[in-house]
């Protein structure tokens, strides 16, 4: 009995030293923005379309905007960053790749919870704001410090539509496997829709998408510009209905 006693007491003195030794700590997107970590709380709660919004990361330079949409029953994710070419700035986009599970999801291999803030701080930080939250561990002098990086959602403009994230992100082969050709057709067009497109008066996507209320005609054919993205979606529905 007294031995037992004894490795409890120092089972729990070791507890207690390791409790008292750990330094909590919180920033907003990069470590030279520290915030009171008893000001942001872990959401327990989720669904999987919580997570949609635009986060920042970085500063300056290393600036950067994931995105992040919720469509059929899927979320899509893309960085959006500039980029020094040619002595010029060059937006750019590249999809990531994202999981949901049990209330955490994966981005490219780093794993992120929903964070809300519990009080209003640090500048436009106000109570309610949801966030993504990273968290890691560092042993710095000795002593244990648990950071968790805040990164506030902003809000996000999701393009109009049934099938978004063919204007969102460049789509595969195994993202369009589920759908028929009818299906496919629709998303093809879908993607011209949303710039304003004229179809065929008359023909089957002049009557769909008049019954849509968020279509928009323009008076030019001519004056459709799609992205880069949306062309080579445009492409890839082409290639997998002629292959159909």
């Amino acid at each position: 009995m007294k031995i037992r006693l004894i490795v409890f007491y120092l089972y729990s003195g070791m507890c207690f030293c390791q409790i008292s030794d750990t330094i909590n700590r919180a920033y907003v997107a990069v470590q030279n923005y520290d915030i009171d970590p008893l000001t942001i709380k872990k959401v327990e709660v989720t669904n999987i379309s919580d997570y949609v919004g635009s986060y920042h990361f970085g500063e300056s330079e290393g600036e950067s905007d994931l995105e992040i949409i919720y469509s059929n029953d899927r979320l899509f994710a893309r960085i959006e960053y500039s980029d020094w070419e040619n002595d010029t700035w060059v937006a750019k986009s590249v999809r990531q790749s994202i999981e949901y599970s049990n209330g955490v999801v994966s981005i490219d291999k780093a794993f992120y919870e929903l964070y809300k803030c519990t009080e209003t701080s640090y500048l436009t930080l106000n109570q309610g704001v949801k966030g993504l939250g990273s968290s890691y561990v560092e042993e710095e002098e000795g002593k244990i410090c648990r950071y968790v990086q805040f990164n506030p959602n902003t809000s996000i403009i999701i393009p109009k539509g049934q099938y978004p994230e063919a204007s969102f992100v460049k789509l595969s082969v195994d993202d369009l496997e589920q759908y028929t050709k009818s299906d496919l057709k629709i998303i093809r067009n879908e993607i011209y829709a949303r710039s304003g497109y004229v179809f065929r008066e008359g023909g089957t996507m002049n009557r769909y998408f008049l019954k849509q209320q968020w279509y928009k005609t323009v008076e030019k054919r001519n004056e459709i510009n799609l992205s880069e993205i949306e062309e080579y979606n445009v492409n890839l529905i082409l290639k997998i209905e002629q292959n159909q």
